[in-house]
């Protein structure tokens, strides 16, 4: 049977669940939010030796030991759990309920840790925007200048930077409003007047060509071009989408020795399946930017006709042996 561990509303896991129904495969979908909000019933015994059983009004009890490979596609956001919590808003007991929540989850891991993976959990849990940039480096990948850094004596006064999250980015409503953490273009002299502010990380601005998103799967990438730079709204980071004017995007090639590097990258970091964002400067040089392990691939697959849903069905299809 093929475990998938996913998040609710996820549209690249229901469509490769329609295709694995298709295949004739036996899959169990657990999603992080419904082991906390009662959808989905579990049972962890730790004696006389551990067991782990779930069941809901969509399955039948079954015993997790069952299970011959897992798909760690979205798992373990907090934040959807949180308006569960009825507006709790005291810092130590939403870090408690995280603690618990995450441990909570870690039991799936271990039970589950000499199955199968399409992405091990283990490397998942190491990955990170700092630790990956350094791993493309030694590979002989291009990446912008990056800084981290708490006070703008670090920056050059004269450039344009963009900055970002140091982990991952986020959504966040404070009083009803909504802020969205994205790439962003920053200008050091109108910084100049703060004598210090948040550890924050900031790159050169690549003066662009074209943006890529490639997805990987198992040692083969499928490389998309996204004329962003075309679209002021969009030309410091593509999710910035202009819904009326989309950015054009159409499949693409790799030059081989960029497309090798990408896989030894890959392999290197324990990565099964990944969206890797590269910048095409027009100074002709590819700079690295990031991956994230469980990127959305809907976005790739369509446009450029890849059918990558089918394949990741297939994918575990065969490891369901």
């Amino acid at each position: 049977m093929i475990l998938i561990l996913s998040t609710p509303n996820d549209d690249d896991t229901n469509i490769v669940m329609e295709h694995l129904a298709v295949l004739g495969e036996k899959c169990l979908r657990i999603n992080d939010l419904d082991l906390f909000n009662g959808n989905i019933k579990m049972h962890y015994e730790l004696s006389p030796e551990p067991k782990l059983f779930v069941e809901s009004n969509y399955f039948e009890k079954t015993d997790l030991s069952s299970v011959k490979c897992v798909w760690f596609r979205k798992f373990g956001f907090f934040d959807k759990f949180k308006p569960y919590l009825q507006g709790e808003t005291n810092i130590e007991m939403l870090e408690y309920l995280k603690l618990e929540y995450t441990t909570t989850l870690d039991l799936f891991f271990d039970f589950l840790k000499d199955k199968k993976w399409l992405n091990h959990y283990s490397n998942i849990k190491k990955i990170n925007k700092i630790s990956t940039l350094i791993a493309s480096q030694k590979l002989g990948l291009s990446i912008p200048k990056t800084t981290i850094t708490n006070t703008v004596d670090s920056l050059d006064l004269n450039e344009s930077y963009i900055t970002k999250s140091i982990k991952d980015g986020t959504v966040v409503n404070v009083k009803d409003e909504i802020f969205f953490f994205l790439t962003k273009e920053v200008k050091p002299k109108t910084m100049s007047r703060y004598k210090g502010f948040f550890p924050s990380l900031f790159q050169e601005k690549i003066e662009k060509e074209y943006e890529l998103r490639i997805f990987h799967l198992n040692g083969k990438n499928y490389p998309m071009a996204i004329f962003s730079q075309r679209d002021a709204q969009t030309g410091v980071d593509y999710r910035h989408y202009n819904y009326s004017k989309p950015n054009r995007m159409i499949p693409y090639e790799l030059p081989e020795e960029i497309d090798d590097k990408i896989c030894s990258l890959m392999k290197n970091l324990g990565l099964d399946t990944g969206s890797l964002d590269i910048i095409k400067g027009k100074d002709g040089d590819y700079y690295f930017l990031e991956v994230n392990p469980s990127g959305q691939f809907r976005m790739t697959s369509l446009p450029c006709n890849y059918d990558l849903h089918y394949k990741v069905a297939n994918h575990l299809k065969a490891m369901n042996t």
